[in-house]
């Protein structure tokens, strides 16, 4: 009886694993596939290059793998796929930042998944700020001042000191611009009191 039930909770548990799969979207199916190639591959370029091509490139493709209303799809282990993706930027850097502020232009801030993509952008920014900066200044002046404010948003810039050392890295290579209207937009979220 007892090798009975447990094979019953293993036909339970791979019905359900099955059933996960045929609910996933073809992109949310892609990420995943590419992931799991890299995963067991990390240092094949091929790899790399298949996950960089597979992860969402635009804020509602994202949101539609990683965040989704209903909370399925990725969302569970969004964390592992965002991280995977940023960590792509030690091998290529402009293609991941550009995909990146491609996604966070137009992105406002929420938990999970949005906030992962948050604090890696800000991240890369301070590791690559050369290329951070190219794709940064050749966005419309909207899109720029959407992107600041994306990263911005945080409850207490005392537990963020990325953003800071983004701002420091600004200034080290004279882009006293962009770096005030980083700190303009930390200013404007700062006056924002959340209950």
């Amino acid at each position: 009886m007892k090798k009975f039930t447990i094979a019953c909770l293993l036909l339970f548990t791979a019905l359900q694993n099955v059933s996960f799969c045929q609910t996933l979207s073809n992109d949310s199916k892609k990420v995943l596939a590419a992931y799991e190639v890299l995963e067991k591959r990390p240092n094949l370029k091929r790899a790399q290059l298949s996950y960089l091509q597979a992860f969402p490139g635009d804020k509602s493709r994202f949101l539609a793998v990683f965040d989704p209303e209903n909370f399925g799809q990725l969302y569970s282990r969004s964390d592992k796929f965002i991280a995977a993706f940023a960590g792509l930027a030690n091998t290529f850097p402009a293609e991941v930042i550009n995909k990146s502020i491609n996604i966070g232009k137009d992105m406002t801030w929420q938990a999970d998944a949005t906030g992962y993509l948050q604090h890696a952008i800000v991240q890369m920014g301070n590791e690559h700020t050369n290329i951070f900066v190219r794709k940064v200044n050749a966005l419309p002046a909207q899109q720029r001042n959407n992107l600041a404010k994306f990263l911005a948003d945080a409850e207490n810039h005392k537990a963020y000191p990325e953003y800071q050392a983004l701002i420091d890295a600004l200034n080290r290579i004279y882009q006293t611009k962009l770096a005030a209207l980083f700190v303009k937009a930390r200013a404007e979220r700062e006056k924002i009191k959340h209950d």
